[in-house]
């Protein structure tokens, strides 16, 4: 073979590998159902379930998100050999999940003293504080669909009781947080202001 034959068959196999990478850009909407640092699972409107790498993502373009956030991603579709990725360009979060709306300091008058609040601080990282109780200390959160799940320590009567609260969410907005449990409301709590 010579010189000439050669550098044709490698222009035409360069022009075939770069046709087979081609990417197209779409849009999707739906809501999250798992994440990753580098990996959005996104069940879409339409069912189907995608799996969109972000690990090339501008992270202006492509923030972070919870699981359940309804979302719109703009992602290319590549082509590689016999293998298609998907990668997300831009992402919007159109509704935030209850993760979002839970996270934060909640507060009601102590029914001891009026003067002064009791509740919890749920934190972004599913770990939980106690405000205003010395003797219940709250240590973990999670959420299970419309329950909240408490992971608590109580320190009074001289002994040490651990367990976890399993309480129905009855209300959850920007501002209030009702919980509930057997049917019978448990708390009544506003969101505090820093």
């Amino acid at each position: 073979m010579n010189k000439k034959n050669l550098i044709t068959i490698l222009s035409l196999i360069a022009v075939l590998f770069s046709c087979n990478r081609a990417s197209v850009r779409q849009s999707v909407t739906g809501y999250v159902a798992d994440a990753t640092m580098n990996n959005i699972m996104l069940i879409a409107n339409t069912g189907d379930t995608l799996n969109i790498s972000t690990m090339d993502a501008d992270p202006a373009k492509v923030p972070g998100v919870l699981i359940n956030d309804s979302v719109k991603i703009t992602y290319t579709k590549e082509k590689v050999g016999k293998t298609e990725i998907f990668k997300a360009e831009e992402l919007v979060i159109t509704a935030h999940s209850p993760y979002f709306y839970i996270q934060g300091t909640w507060v009601e008058p102590n029914p001891i003293n009026s003067s002064e609040l009791q509740g919890m601080t749920l934190k972004e990282d599913g770990t939980a504080s106690s405000v205003g109780m010395a003797t219940l200390i709250f240590t973990k959160w999670v959420l299970d669909g419309e329950k909240l799940l408490l992971t608590s320590r109580s320190i009074g009567n001289k002994q040490t009781l651990e367990g976890v609260d399993t309480l129905q969410i009855v209300t959850l907005d920007a501002d209030s947080l009702i919980l509930s449990h057997s049917g019978e409301i448990l708390w009544r709590l506003a969101r505090k202001n820093k």
